[in-house]
């Protein structure tokens, strides 16, 4: 209870902000109670009457095992899953007495300040993140619980200390430390300081008293300014009967019509005109611009957002990624075949086949082992991309030996070496290349005693350079080797490497009408708490719509010469590195490239855009080559302005068997505002928060062309149809461009965003946008944090709407929810007469012959069929025309036709789903997909049967249809192949069928081919069937007196089509 702290502990009944003063709404920053910071166990949303009554769980610890609600709220599969759980009485007495403790204030309801002043004024003291958990008192004991967003400190011997005041009455309370617990600084807003205020009356109803009878006086020396001053006013000259006293006048402020009557001049209007004018008065202005409708009073607490829709958690730097996935790569094998072996297969696919096609890559192998002695020992560091293994291999069965960490790369490699008639040993090295003691008993085995020269050869770069563990690889090995034959000339393939960095400017500025600078706040921070990368692979020279210039010349950040192996050190450097401009520019980004050396031989990650050697420009003009590596670029924490002759400051940190991490010292010119997470001086880190196709559909003009072709004339044709500007409701909005075009056409805009940090950055792209969307007299309102699919009518919005449009398509076309999303559109949101967009869906599929390695197998001349086997997958994603292909048929087949005005319901399981009126249920999932159907088509050029290509369409009316046609312009969305199982061979007129089905979020295509002697031994069987059938009929009708085995006509009829009738549909998964 309050009454028990000590003088020095006076508790104020004040909002503080985090400059210690007063806070004041829409300009105080600090960390804000919000409905937002109280879960439920019973899901929904909370509002601030929810809060009203809550206390201390009742017949606690015992209520923790029995009550279902409890454990669904901090159990280890809870919403919030509690790391630690205990109860935290109030501060102790010698707690209390510390020096830097007792000099401080600690302020109610603002745990998370609190606790981060403490942690500062106590050595040792750390900030514990977490929930607060209560039982809501006003419901059966043990049913409803609530946790609020809490901190609290620890000391070092991990004992919990809460020095925030509690409610009066609450002596102890339920802490539990969970994931999901930070909290970002932000102004306060009307809607927190309210929230504020109601708790502090129902927790602290002392305090709040004292704080309304201090704010009394205030307003009582207010009051009788207010008569003198309107005493002094001189009111125009009227009639003493139409003087209104001072009392009424507020009455009178709540009826807008006798606002008209204080003047005689009000009813005055011109002959011509007199029913004209009092309409136009009368009528109100149409509000335009825009707001964010999660702020202020009414704002909804709304469920916390899934894991899936927070941001991005893979990919980046910092890890060991090759390592990690081929560990992942071992383990599906032992389980067998499965969903992630699937993509782990389209993933190591994609490394060989752009580390084939990299001909500058092999060019460079190629020659570098030409040029070692003829007598060698080739140690092979993995399977790397294939072509300099064989070529190894072709020196001799006991020139060399492959070491790889993974058996089923391992066993790649053994396959191919037998399908291209080579003996060449491989060793599996599972502990890894850099555990020293087992590369040694490995090669002990294979490297001969009398070896004059040994060679390494590795290809484990990374696009940082250091991450695939190059460095420590290489040491090792070469430690290994002299060990087994300390006489011998021992040299690595490539010999050197250099890792540089240059100043970058990669930023978005427009995007045709619109402006979307601030979305380059999106590379300055890290994507959530659960990723902590330091850079993104980026192709410099691939970035359409971007301002992506180099502003300075490399500088070299770290060199090994691993002929010099047992010189290097491991250990983290930190250095100073500074950049210098000599182009004008915003740097907000350092880029980094590498280059390895052989001799005289090259190989490097350079971008185009860097090139300064003699016959750059002739390189340019060769076929692009699309190297496995890109460019690794650190976003820094802000921008920085930079002319020729200025320099960048950078902190750098070197782990040469890690990665490489940035933080610019030099002051920013413009820094990444604190909702986004921005790295700060006691932490490297910087990438995007988003996957980065974000980016890329960003500057997709085709895109975004189509559809807002296709919003403008929905928008125009509804407006002339009702007479008034159109409602439209933009579900899954990302950054708001197709709702703000319809706004630019005067549409009342409602953007739905589910993802808070890709809303708040809506929200700030939006404005940035609102001049022009109040000059066109549009209305943008941006909604709370929600799916579409919760959107109420009459609770969240008004009206339904009379348009609604989505773009939620991926490459499979539904697997961003565009059913699910439509159908609940639809049902609930969509106004009689409305309008969606789009509105019908289509999947095409065309029977296709393609190879992945047919290019590389005649430009290498090697047999590379194994890694088809090997490396299946069911689909792949692909650029289909970046690849030589051939068509099997002149037009695509039309699959699947998708009304999103009208989506089946959900089969219930054995109901037919099959178009035709075939009685049969195709399952998806373990469930009946929504429908399936069978399409037939003619072979118009015989070929190879590899697979089939499949992409979508979207009908967005008036004639825009947005697609992923391999022709299409459009860079969003890539195609897909389904690949046969195996492929066959198809001739000129021959007939070929494909099953396709769907769901609410995936699509599936299925080959359906039966081989001749399967269908007559199948005819064959049916045959014998029904001579069984005729045959037991004769013996039945024989039985019943008929003469000569007939049966009657009618009776036999009847019966099968009633047992037709009664027959189940038959199932197929």
């Amino acid at each position: 209870p309050a009454s028990t702290l000590p003088p020095s502990h006076c508790i104020m009944a004040s909002l503080v902000g985090e400059d210690g003063r007063p806070a004041v709404v829409g300009q105080s920053t600090g960390r804000w109670l919000s409905l937002e910071d109280f879960v439920s166990s019973e899901g929904g949303s909370l509002q601030e009457a929810d809060l009203r009554c809550l206390g201390f769980p009742r017949d606690w610890p015992a209520v923790y095992g029995k009550s279902a609600a409890l454990k669904a709220l901090i159990g280890k599969r809870g919403c919030i899953a509690g790391k630690r759980v205990a109860v935290a009485g109030e501060p102790l007495p010698e707690d209390r007495a510390q020096s830097q403790v007792a000099s401080l204030q600690f302020l109610p309801l603002q745990s998370f300040s609190n606790s981060e002043r403490a942690a500062r004024a106590v050595p040792g003291l750390i900030v514990v993140r977490g929930w607060a958990v209560f039982e809501r008192l006003d419901r059966e004991p043990g049913a409803a619980f609530v946790a609020e967003r809490y901190w609290w400190n620890s000391f070092p011997d991990g004992r919990w200390v809460d020095l925030t005041p509690r409610p009066e009455a609450l002596t102890q309370l339920l802490l539990a430390e969970a994931e999901g617990s930070s909290k970002q600084l932000a102004v306060l807003s009307t809607a927190e300081a309210s929230l504020w205020s109601r708790l502090l009356e129902w927790r602290f109803p002392a305090l709040a008293a004292q704080q309304q009878s201090q704010q009394r006086p205030q307003k009582q020396k207010q009051q009788p300014q207010q008569p003198r001053q309107k005493a002094q006013e001189k009111p125009p000259k009227q009639d003493d009967s139409r003087q209104a006293p001072a009392a009424a006048a507020p009455k009178a402020a709540t009826k807008p019509a006798k606002v008209l009557d204080y003047s005689k001049w009000s009813k005055l209007v011109d002959s011509d005109e007199d029913e004209d004018v009092p309409v136009r008065s009368a009528e109100p202005e149409e509000d335009c611009g825009v707001k964010d409708l999660a702020e202020g009073p009414n704002a909804k607490k709304l469920l916390p957002v899934p894991d899936f829709l927070v941001g991005n958690t893979g990919g980046g730097g910092g890890t060991n990624c090759y390592t990690s996935i081929t560990k992942l790569l071992d383990a599906e094998i032992e389980k067998g075949e499965s969903e992630n072996m699937h993509q782990l297969a389209q993933v190591f696919g994609k490394m060989f086949h752009n580390g084939l096609m990299d001909a500058k890559r092999q060019n460079f192998y190629k020659r570098c082992l030409a040029a070692i002695p003829a007598d060698a020992f080739v140690v092979v560091l993995g399977l790397g991309s294939i072509v300099p293994m064989l070529r190894a291999a072709r020196r001799g069965a006991k020139k060399g030996v492959l070491l790889e960490t993974s058996k089923k790369l391992g066993g790649v490699a053994e396959s191919i070496l037998k399908a291209n008639k080579l003996s060449f040993p491989v060793s599996v090295v599972q502990g890894g290349f850099a555990a020293e003691s087992a590369v040694t008993e490995a090669l002990r085995r294979l490297v001969p005693k009398n070896a004059k020269s040994v060679v390494i050869l590795t290809e484990r770069m990374a696009h940082d350079l250091l991450s695939n563990g190059i460095v420590p690889s290489c040491v090792a090995v070469h430690k290994a080797v002299r060990s087994c034959v300390p006489g011998a000339a021992l040299t690595h393939i490539p010999r050197t490497v250099e890792l540089v960095a240059a100043p970058v400017e990669i930023r978005s500025e427009r995007l045709n009408e619109f402006d979307i600078r601030p979305f380059n706040a999106f590379r300055h921070t890290t994507s959530n708490e659960k990723a902590d990368f330091w850079w993104w692979p980026v192709r410099l020279d691939n970035q359409q719509n971007v301002r992506s210039v180099l502003l300075g010349p490399p500088k070299t950040l770290c060199g090994f010469d691993f002929d010099r192996s047992p010189e290097i050190a491991l250990d983290e450097v930190r250095r100073t590195l500074k950049l210098e401009a000599t182009t004008r520019g915003r740097c907000n980004g350092a880029a980094l490239w590498w280059t390895a050396k052989f001799g005289e031989e090259e190989y490097s990650s350079r971008p185009h855009m860097a090139e300064q050697r003699p016959g750059a420009a002739k390189e340019q003009q060769q076929p692009p080559c699309k190297s496995e590596w890109k460019q690794a670029v650190h976003y820094l924490a802000g921008e920085t302005a930079l002319f020729p002759g200025d320099t960048l400051d950078l902190l750098v940190s070197i782990t040469p068997c890690f990665t490489v991490r940035m933080l610019q010292q030099s002051p920013f010119s413009v820094e990444a505002p604190n909702w986004v997470q921005a790295p700060n001086s006691t932490k490297f880190s910087a990438t995007v928060p988003v996957l980065p196709y974000h980016f890329l559909m960003l500057t997709d003009l085709e895109r975004l062309e189509v559809y807002q072709r296709a919003i403008r004339a929905a928008v125009q044709a509804q407006k002339a149809k009702l007479g008034r500007r159109p409602r439209v409701l933009d579900a899954g909005c990302g950054i708001g461009l197709l709702g703000m075009t319809a706004a630019l056409e005067g549409a009342e805009v409602w953007l739905c965003e589910a993802v808070p940090l890709m809303r708040r950055m809506c929200r700030e792209v939006v404005a940035a946008n609102s001049a022009a969307v109040t000059e066109k007299k549009g209305l943008v309102q941006l909604l709370p944090p929600m799916m579409s699919t919760r959107i109420q009518i009459g609770h969240d919005v008004q009206e339904k709407f009379d348009i609604v449009v989505s773009e939620v398509m991926d490459l499979w076309c539904l697997g961003e929810g565009i059913i699910p999303t439509m159908r609940h559109a639809h049902k609930k949101l969509l106004a009689d007469g409305g309008m969606m967009l789009p509105s019908k869906l289509m999947i095409f599929v065309q029977p296709l012959e393609l190879s992945l390695w047919n290019q590389a197998e005649r430009e290498h001349e090697v047999d590379l069929q194994v890694l088809g086997k090997e490396m299946k997958s069911k689909f792949s994603p692909m650029r289909i025309n970046q690849f030589p292909r051939r068509w099997l048929t002149d037009e695509p087949i039309a699959a699947l036709e998708v009304d999103l005005t009208q989506v089946p319901q959900q089969p219930a399981d054995g109901d037919p789903n099959l178009e035709g009126g075939v009685k049969l249920c195709i399952r998806m999932g373990g469930k009946p997909a929504l429908r399936a159907k069978i399409s037939t088509a003619t072979i118009d050029h015989s070929g190879m049967l590899s697979g089939y290509g499949i992409w979508w369409a979207a009908d967005l009316g008036h004639g825009n249809v947005v697609m992923s046609h391999p022709d299409n312009p459009q860079r969003s969305w890539k195609q897909l192949v389904r690949w046969l199982d195996t492929p066959r061979f198809v001739a000129e007129g021959e007939e070929i069928q494909v099953l396709t089905c769907y769901n609410d979020h995936q699509v599936n295509v299925e080959d359906i081919f039966v081989p001749r002697e399967m269908v007559d031994q199948y005819q064959e069987q049916l045959h014998a069937k029904q001579q069984g059938l005729t045959a037991a009929q004769s013996r039945i009708a024989s039985s019943s007196g008929q003469p000569g085995g007939q049966t009657k006509t009618e009776p036999a009829a009847q019966t099968p089509a009633a047992s037709q009738d009664e027959e189940p549909a038959l199932e197929v998964d």
